[in-house]
């Protein structure tokens, strides 16, 4: 037996800060494998309880809402796989390696988030106009990080045409339309070496 199982439910040395981040953590995490599970529309407090083993106190203490969870599930998987991409390409100096770093970055997590994945790219937005919207928004914001690498790519001369924004928005749709697939087919795992196919439809359709 730990010390910490010792002492009870948690561990009294943490703060109640840290108890409370623990609970959060624990409890998206599991709200995450449900929403993926069942959807949306099928999912019930009841279920969230069920799959944390938190008491429905616990949860309202910290949610409100099934739709306060499912928009907290989305909004934490956005933050780690933007600032995880961020992170994969600025360590990059080529500005062709960056495009290729940033594909398999992306499909990368894909394959080893697979229930974050398919909240981010089909339960959530299908929830509502709301939730569509801000994930149009956040398709943006990943569309103007690869137009950067790209515009980069071509002011070093390793591109022979300015990259354009309706075409990266293509291929970023594109892109995620291939991921989506896997999900659904349940060939997540196999993403990551599709990632090269990927990084050289972008950097061909600006040669």
């Amino acid at each position: 037996m730990t010390k910490a199982s010792a002492r009870g439910k948690y561990d009294r040395t943490q703060t109640a800060e840290q108890r409370t981040e623990e609970r959060l953590e624990k409890l998206l995490d599991a709200a995450t494998t449900v929403f993926a599970e069942r959807g949306y529309a099928n999912t019930r407090v009841d279920d969230i309880v069920e799959a944390t083993g938190m008491s429905r106190r616990t949860l309202y203490q910290l949610f409100e809402s099934v739709d306060a969870i499912l928009t907290e599930v989305y909004e934490r998987a956005v933050r780690i796989s933007f600032t995880t991409l961020v992170q994969g390409i600025m360590t990059v100096s080529d500005p062709i390696e960056r495009i290729e770093a940033a594909m398999q970055t992306w499909f990368d997590l894909i394959a080893s988030n697979p229930a974050a994945a398919t909240v981010v790219f089909d339960v959530y937005r299908h929830a509502g106009p709301t939730q569509a919207a801000k994930y149009e928004l956040n398709t943006a914001r990943y569309s103007m990080l690869l137009l950067e690498a790209a515009n980069a790519a071509f002011a070093a001369k390793r591109l022979g045409r300015a990259p354009d924004e309706t075409t990266v928005y293509v291929l970023i749709k594109g892109i995620e339309a291939v991921g989506v697939r896997a999900l659904q087919r349940g060939e997540h795992a196999q993403l990551p070496a599709l990632a090269p196919q990927m990084a050289k439809l972008i950097i061909e359709a600006f040669r």
